[in-house]
């Protein structure tokens, strides 16, 4: 697994086991500093590997869930 996947790994579990982390001993705000770190390495490390701004505004718009008006559904 590399630096870049675990990264993905992490964001994920933390969104699905946000509240599991917190029974397993994390306190809130040891939790909140995890995130903001994770958010550290996206903004300076992965997302300006993703191309252009322009790409990464559509990235961004699917990710929100509106790209010129369609909506993307998982």
């Amino acid at each position: 697994m590399t630096s870049r996947d675990f990264c993905y790994w992490l964001q994920g579990y933390i969104e699905i086991g946000h509240d599991q982390m917190l029974d397993a001993g994390l306190n809130h705000d040891q939790l909140e500093i995890v995130k903001r770190h994770l958010s550290l390495v996206f903004k300076h490390e992965i997302d300006p590997s993703q191309g252009s701004q322009e790409h990464q505004a559509e990235l961004q718009a699917i990710h929100d869930g509106n790209l010129n008006g369609e909506i993307f559904r998982c």
